[in-house]
């Protein structure tokens, strides 16, 4: 990948190379066949010559020094830029009139100082715009990739963060339900261990990359669903649907199981046995839809859906899947619906 950057960078840079060259001989071959109209070659050669030369030490003044030194660092650059134009059309006028004589004997009469520091002025003038206008969309383009980098960079330094929010959250909760187990004596302590221990190995090294199969956070869910039924002394209403092909797609890590968090601490399914939660993941055609449904207790004075786990959610989608997802939550009848729809293709 570095080669081919490099190849990139050294194509567009002989690119450039000869695209200059070729502006500066059409500017030097405009000035020739203009004054060749009506002066000799020989004249028009040194004419055309001397023109470009001063059109183009203006031009890589203004792109060099001017803009960078005065416009970037906002110091006055036009007032600045009209003062050194002014004075290089002054010592170009003065070497056009004392130290040129040669080159206006086919002229039958030469024209007041004002008027050849006025063609200078105003050509130098010309010239001091391009660089400015070049200079300008170089700046801007310069900018805009500095933001696009920023921005790129900044996006990162958030999934990061977001992501190191969810194992210590997830460790925390795994812990106090062992806990639970150990502390009642349950015969279901030694088995709980074993779970958590594939869910830490899910949670530490599968989720530090950016995507992980399908298959991997459905074998977390299951996991994490037997986790919560060690919980209860009857059999909690928990029910996995999977409908249509797995395949092989690939989600980014650790995006549904908060939504499960949640649908388990509000509808307190390991205290209530009419409680349930029920979950569908059906995938195909590049579309992931994920609906997760729960009861809500009658006594409920918490409102589902407003913790961090489900407002991390909500960002890491804005942030990875940018107009690629519909996350629609609804509550209604003591029931209460999350589902997610994601582009995965």
């Amino acid at each position: 990948m570095q080669i081919i950057k490099c190849l990139s960078m050294k194509h567009s840079f002989k690119r450039g190379f000869w695209i200059n060259h070729i502006i500066w001989l059409i500017t030097f071959g405009l000035f020739f066949i203009t004054t060749n109209y009506f002066q000799p070659t020989n004249f028009a050669l040194m004419a055309a010559a001397y023109n470009t030369f001063i059109i183009f030490l203006v031009y890589v003044i203004t792109i060099k020094f001017l803009f960078p030194r005065y416009y970037e660092k906002g110091k006055g650059y036009i007032l600045i830029s009209v003062a050194v134009i002014f004075g290089l059309s002054t010592i170009f006028a003065i070497i056009d009139i004392y130290f040129l004589p040669d080159l206006k004997h086919n002229i039958p009469k030469k024209p007041p100082m004002f008027f050849i520091f006025m063609r200078y002025f105003m050509t130098l003038g010309l010239a001091y715009f391009i660089g400015t206008s070049v200079s300008l969309m170089r700046y801007f383009t310069k900018q805009k990739e500095a933001e696009k980098i920023l921005k790129e960079e900044k996006l990162e330094t958030e999934l990061k963060l977001l992501k190191a929010q969810i194992n210590p959250h997830f460790i925390f909760n795994a812990l106090n339900n062992i806990y639970s187990l150990s502390y009642s004596q349950s015969k279901n302590a030694p088995d709980s261990i074993l779970k958590l221990s594939e869910m830490l190995r899910y949670v530490f090294y599968d989720c530090s990359k950016d995507r992980v199969p399908l298959s991997a956070e459905i074998k977390y869910i299951e996991n994490f669903n037997a986790f919560q039924q060690m919980k209860s002394e009857f059999e909690q209403n928990i029910k996995l649907k999977l409908e249509n092909s797995l395949g092989k797609i690939e989600i980014a890590p650790m995006l549904i199981i908060p939504f499960l968090e949640n649908a388990y601490k509000y509808s307190r399914i390991e205290e209530n046995e009419d409680a349930y939660v029920n979950i569908r993941i059906n995938s195909g055609n590049g579309k992931l839809i994920f609906r997760i449904e729960n009861s809500i207790p009658t006594d409920s004075k918490s409102a589902p859906g407003s913790g961090m786990g489900i407002k991390n959610v909500k960002h890491r989608l804005a942030i990875i899947y940018p107009g690629k997802h519909e996350l629609i939550i609804e509550e209604e009848n003591n029931l209460f619906s999350v589902e997610l729809q994601l582009e995965t293709a």
